[in-house]
């Protein structure tokens, strides 16, 4: 779960320096990506001078964003499966 979280950090960092990302952050299904508009939710997020990466609301934002993932994908021999939308990611 760990390496699922930075790769989300990882995603939004690339995206705040204008660098290119791809349609979502590694190991996530990027269909349900953008059907969840993660992107959106971490502008609303960041838009609070506070919330910088590591502190409280940030972690709490990567954290669930990871939570939600985690319970909707699953291993099937060596690529994920996620749930959802019964896609490989």
């Amino acid at each position: 779960m760990s390496r699922l979280i930075d790769n989300i950090k990882s995603y939004f960092a690339k995206k705040e320096s204008n660098d290119q990302t791809e349609n979502a952050p590694i190991g996530m299904c990027p269909i349900c990506w953008g059907h969840n508009e993660w992107d959106g939710q971490y502008y609303e997020v960041i838009k609070d001078k506070h919330s910088i990466p590591g502190k409280d609301i940030y972690e709490s934002f990567i954290s669930k964003i990871a939570d939600e993932h985690v319970n909707t994908s699953h291993q099937h021999e060596d690529k994920y499966i996620c749930t959802t939308c019964d896609k490989e990611i």
